[in-house]
């Protein structure tokens, strides 16, 4: 699955429009391989998958490797030779880990292997660290490529950023990560307020349509049952739960007092049903047992159903583990099955408890959810790097430097919510949720690479798309012009995309000179053909964006590795032989 390890396939594999150049860092230390000898204590020198030619000064024979440590100096690279390091296996091994001082462990020589493996630059600091991190824990393919990525992107290699570039490897999906963070907020007995905040923030990433109305209706329709001031409305609404299977068909006084006694009892029920302020509600109603005033406590348990749908931003899962508390026997097939008839139009229809402009309202918002939210999808797509926060330090810099007058005027964005909520004294699984989405969004953060001319922007947005949840993932290869901003002329764009019927689907978007090709990736048999009618459109579209359409292809995924494979055949000229001394060892 695409969406499953997305952000992964992208950085894994960056196609960006400029070659890896060989660098050569001070202390770094990297295996290469004498080829050839050559007049004047010169020699062809293989590293990795390149050749250079270097100045001997002293003896070496070619055919042999050494481990070459690069040394301070002006001019030409100075490499020296550490001939412990000279020949291969663990003896190898175990000699470059003496000259760094560094135990002889079983991480420390799979992590060696690993540099070597993926010709990653090795310094005393680098395996030193990444040793660090793995004690007393087993080290997985994840974590190798973690690792990976930090140091080819340059990154700092530490355990913040390690966790953050974790993150994003082989986890949950962005919005399984958010949707588990807001469930696990929705179960706190009190919340902070930017707790309050960050629930309002990450709603309309990960709520459907069909599920927000389905949310708005239960509420109305408990609502309707919790109200005093009509004891009419009250019954019905009663009688409409009942007869959808939310509530036993019995007496509401049996209903109630039954719930008081799960609530003040130390049951299963309660121990896996945490509703807010259920704590205080069970200490009040065993005061009024205790006190002998049983009539009062159906009283304080329908005020306090009332009180938890107040919250307008309460989700589905809130309301059913409170139908479980009221009705232990309703599971969450008949749950989901009981919400699906509500939300139909007959169910809205049928719903006699719900006032006449309560139910015009639902019925409109119905007629929406099948159409496709364009400009809500276009709005969440703008937004979305600033209200995520993915360009949070950015806009606090800009706030210290002054760049930004008002700090009222900014965007409260998730990733400053965060942090504030961290700070709060909160449950640990609160917390871990907390952290495990902060993690994702500064791992995406350090994906995206800022370097001059070239840039590479890797961004990852939860959406809904009819319905549907899903990850946009965006890889953006491209230039900045003379001023230093992005250049629309000349840029590569690759959007990712897990949808409801077309499955996984890759759209890789290339222009030059504002001349647009079009590439879509899917495995769908008639995407083609499906196209063929919004094409004249598509091109109309971009030209009045000064951009013209020239061809559009399709390829599948398996096409789309052929090509893949050829294209890492063909040698690059950055890869290949050339002459001229370029170090001296």
């Amino acid at each position: 699955m695409i969406q499953a390890n997305l952000v992964h396939t992208i950085i894994n594999r960056p196609e960006s429009i400029e070659g890896n150049k060989l660098s050569f860092r001070t202390g770094q230390v990297f295996q290469g391989k004498v080829l050839k000898l050559f007049p004047n204590q010169t020699a062809e020198v293989q590293v990795g998958s390149q050749k250079v030619i270097a100045q001997l000064e002293i003896p070496l024979s070619a055919g042999e490797r050494y481990w070459f440590q690069v040394q301070q100096g002006e001019g030409q690279v100075h490499l020296k030779v550490l001939t412990e390091g000279r020949g291969t296996g663990n003896a190898n091994l175990e000699g470059l880990l003496k000259q760094f001082s560094i135990p002889e462990t079983k991480t420390s020589m799979a992590l060696l292997r690993f540099f070597l493996s993926e010709q990653l630059p090795i310094t005393k600091e680098s395996i030193s660290i990444a040793n660090s991190l793995f004690q007393g824990k087993t080290m997985t393919k994840e974590d190798l490529e973690a690792i990976k990525q930090l140091i080819t992107r340059e990154l700092p290699l530490s355990k913040t950023t390690f966790d953050a570039v974790r993150s994003t490897i082989k986890s949950p999906s962005f919005h399984a990560v958010m949707a588990t963070f807001k469930n696990e907020l929705d179960a706190l007995e009190t919340l902070p307020q930017a707790g309050t905040r960050l629930k309002e923030t990450i709603v309309p990433y990960i709520q459907t349509g069909k599920e927000k109305l389905s949310a708005e209706v239960l509420r109305e329709t408990i609502r309707g049952w919790t109200q005093t001031k009509d004891p009419f409305t009250s019954q019905q609404a009663l009688k409409a739960l009942q007869q959808l299977g939310f509530l036993p068909i019995e007496n509401e006084q049996n209903i109630l007092q039954q719930a008081a006694k799960r609530i003040t009892g130390l049951t299963e029920e309660r121990a896996q049903v945490q509703l807010p302020g259920m704590d205080q509600t069970a200490k009040q109603v065993s005061a009024l047992l205790a006190a002998g005033r049983t009539e009062d406590v159906s009283s304080v348990l329908k005020n306090w159903v009332g009180s938890i749908i107040k919250d307008s931003h309460v989700s589905n899962q809130t309301i059913k583990q409170l139908f479980h508390l009221l009705s232990p026997k309703l599971d969450s097939a008949t749950f989901d099955e009981a919400v699906a008839s509500l939300v139909s139009k007959d169910g809205i229809d049928a719903n006699k408890t719900l006032n006449k402009e309560v139910t015009q309202h639902l019925q409109a918002v119905l007629s929406q959810v099948d159409r496709e939210p364009v400009e809500e999808f276009k709005s969440l797509l703008k937004s979305g790097i600033q209200t995520l926060g993915l360009s949070h330090e950015s806009e606090s810099l800009d706030m210290i430097k002054g760049k930004v007058s008002d700090e009222g005027a900014r965007v409260e964005n998730v990733k400053s919510l965060l942090i504030q909520l961290l700070n709060e004294d909160i449950p640990s699984k609160v917390k871990d949720s907390a952290e495990a989405l902060l993690n994702r969004l500064t791992g995406i953060q350090l994906m995206s690479s800022d370097t001059t001319p070239v840039q590479q922007i890797v961004m990852q947005i939860p959406l809904v798309l009819m319905n549907k949840q899903t990850d946009l993932t965006i890889q953006w290869n491209g230039r900045k012009d003379a001023n230093g901003k992005i250049d629309p002329s000349y840029c590569r764009v690759l959007f990712y995309l897990d949808l409801e019927h077309m499955n996984e689907t890759i759209i890789d978007m290339q222009i030059q000179n504002r001349i647009m090709k079009i590439t879509i990736i899917n495995d769908h048999d008639n995407i083609k053909h499906l196209s063929i009618p919004f094409l004249a459109s598509l091109k109309d579209s971009l030209q009045t964006l000064d951009y013209q359409l020239s061809n559009v292809s399709f390829q599948t995924q398996a096409d789309r590795a052929v090509v893949q494979t050829k294209k890492a055949a063909i040698p690059s000229p950055l890869t290949s032989s050339y002459s001229g001394v370029d170090i001296k060892i």
